[in-house]
């Protein structure tokens, strides 16, 4: 697989949680726990999944309905991203926010997005982190963030890190956009 493909995989098949209705995430938190062989296992956070308006009109309660059938009940997320077992997810409450949380494994390095120069642990671990619209940017990361050296940023781990970990920003200014935790309550109630 191509290392940019593979890179970037990750990336989009998350960016489709946010580019269905009119869905929105505030951060992302990313861990992923590499074995030997080059398989791992790792989740995705969705920190504060807001509803943007439709031409005006509050679609939150539509966007909450397409978000429990579509990505939790149904399997939108596993068919965008067949290379990752999803083994968990749900939907919680942390600081009255609304958070999505995928569990998966990967059967190989390179399938979930990283790159190493040589197949030894010798190496840095790489992780190009796909910019072409400009959505995400890291915040936070157990590695570190290099920029301008290649077509998108990317981040170097040291040859034996074995647990990685990043945060980035999707969006900065969330006044415009709604909460769907009174949603959430409502859905938690009725399970």
């Amino acid at each position: 697989m191509n290392y940019l493909r593979a890179a970037s995989l990750l990336t989009l098949a998350l960016l489709v949680l946010l580019t269905a209705g009119c869905l929105s995430v505030e951060k992302k938190e990313y861990r992923f726990t590499l074995k030997a062989d080059g398989s791992g296992e790792g989740t995705i956070r969705f920190v504060n999944i807001l509803s943007s308006d439709d031409n005006g009109k509050d679609v939150s309660f539509k966007d909450f309905a397409e978000l429990v059938t579509d990505y939790l009940d149904g399997t939108k997320f596993e068919d965008d991203y067949p290379v990752f077992h999803v083994t968990g997810k749900k939907l919680l409450e942390e600081h009255g926010q609304l958070v999505g949380e995928v569990n998966f494994t990967f059967s190989s390095f390179d399938s979930a997005g990283f790159l190493r120069t040589a197949k030894c642990d010798c190496c840095p671990v790489l992780y190009f982190i796909n910019t072409d619209k400009g959505q995400e940017t890291v915040t936070e990361t157990s590695g570190k963030v290099h920029t301008g050296v290649a077509p998108s940023p990317f981040i170097e781990w040291e040859p034996k890190a074995r647990e990685l970990t990043l945060k980035t920003t999707l969006m900065e200014d969330t006044s415009s956009a709604r909460s769907m935790i009174s949603h959430y309550r409502m859905w938690k109630e009725r399970k």
